[in-house]
């Protein structure tokens, strides 16, 4: 069976794996909630809350730090094992209590990371989620530029998986002040940031994404809520190590100063599994709306679902209408050497673009499973859109990351 091998390495988890549709919320129904199992065959999509995530959360999670050459300080992820063990710990509890197990537990120790209508591959950091952050961190000088850049929009990742370009972008946003209303430069307080993630699997959601986002705000979450100190303890000795691999106790105290934090901020964020088809349903019913950007890494492999993925990617960019079409004409250059670097879409801030756009990672040529990238951007050009290149990376597996919108 065939099995992605670029991924970023996570100590202990080559064969983790997680194919399970179960709504993790354990608080209660969403509004409109799915089937306890998905079948295959569904292709809708659901959204779920996020204090139904924050319920699904276990009282500790562990963590790594993923160090980048172009990142001052690395960014926080969960443990795939840790992951796992939850997933276990879940399955022998329906185990004693029903009787029959988790259908995640049934595939957690598959050799693959891929199983088609079951399981995409989204426990797993890949190059792509990488190679998006580079990008990212490229738009202006330092932090406060990219917070600048990103705050006020509509970001929505699609096939989010570990949601390494979003907790970037998260973490940039909250690294500086939220605007004084008194400065004539800075937005105003009823300015709005929502990050949008969306997977294949809720669990997904519920075991990686979620906590991963939870880590990226360590540095600006109360130190009380971090973890209380008793009386053996002081505030330094509790605090969570950024550099090195540690533990979060997730408390109702930690829970709530999230909440607080992101309100404070201003910003939303909101959470989708599912059929994209389903998604781009739902994007059809909210034509006045769309995002500012969307995000995309290592969606493009199965050629059968890129009708459903360009649909997707349509539908969700602001400006996108059949009326509207923004029209460019960018071939892919013969020679790499003369591929340019367009960086216009950096300059200003994206709630001021008008028009949304689409930032797309992914690999030349997807050996095994026949995507590729070339045969998606003629799939784009098929559907009136554009694109233009903005960054190569040639060592091994080629890979870029494209811009594309209609």
């Amino acid at each position: 069976m065939f099995k992605f091998d670029f991924q970023i390495e996570e100590e202990d988890e080559e064969n983790a794996l997680l194919t399970s549709q179960t709504n993790t919320a354990q608080a209660g129904p969403s509004t409109h909630p799915p089937p306890p199992v998905k079948d295959e065959g569904d292709k809708n999509c659901y959204h779920i809350t996020l204090e139904e995530l924050l319920n699904s959360l276990p009282e500790e999670i562990s963590y790594s730090p993923l160090s980048l050459p172009f990142l001052e300080t690395p960014l926080l992820r969960r443990d795939l094992f840790d992951a796992r063990f939850q997933l276990y710990n879940k399955a022998d509890i329906q185990d004693s209590d029903q009787g029959k197990k988790d259908q995640g537990e049934e595939y957690v120790d598959a050799k693959t990371d891929l199983i088609p209508g079951l399981y995409e591959g989204g426990l797993k950091s890949w190059e792509g989620g990488v190679d998006l952050v580079e990008v990212l961190s490229s738009i202006g000088n330092d932090q406060k530029d990219i917070a600048d850049w990103v705050r006020g929009s509509s970001v929505l990742e699609v096939g989010c998986g570990t949601s390494l370009p979003t907790l970037y972008l998260l973490r940039s946003l909250l690294s500086i002040p939220p605007p004084s209303s008194s400065s004539s430069s800075a937005l105003t307080s009823s300015t709005k940031t929502i990050f949008h993630l969306q997977d294949y699997n809720s669990l997904v959601l519920s075991l990686v994404t979620l906590p991963n986002l939870i880590l990226s705000t360590i540095p600006y979450l109360p130190v009380e809520a971090l973890h209380a100190p008793n009386d053996e303890e002081d505030v330094e000795s509790v605090l969570p190590d950024l550099e090195n691999p540690g533990n979060l106790i997730i408390t109702s105290k930690l829970k709530d100063a999230f909440i607080t934090l992101l309100k404070e901020r201003n910003i939303q964020l909101k959470f989708t599994y599912g059929h994209w088809d389903g998604l781009s349903n739902s994007l059809k019913k909210d034509q006045d709306k769309g995002y500012n950007l969307v995000l995309t890494a290592e969606t493009i492999y199965a050629e059968e679902s890129n009708e459903s993925l360009l649909s997707v990617l349509k539908q969700s960019i602001k400006g996108s209408t059949e009326e509207n079409l923004h029209k460019e004409d960018v071939q892919l250059e013969d020679s790499l050497g003369n591929l340019k670097v367009d960086d216009e879409w950096k300059i200003k801030p994206l709630r001021e673009q008008g028009e949304g756009f689409v930032l797309i990672a992914a690999k030349i040529l997807y050996f095994g499973v026949g995507g590729g990238l070339t045969a998606f951007l003629n799939r784009v050009e098929d559907n009136k859109g554009w694109w233009k290149n903005v960054k190569d990376w040639t060592k091994g597996v080629g890979r870029k990351v494209v811009q594309v919108g209609w």
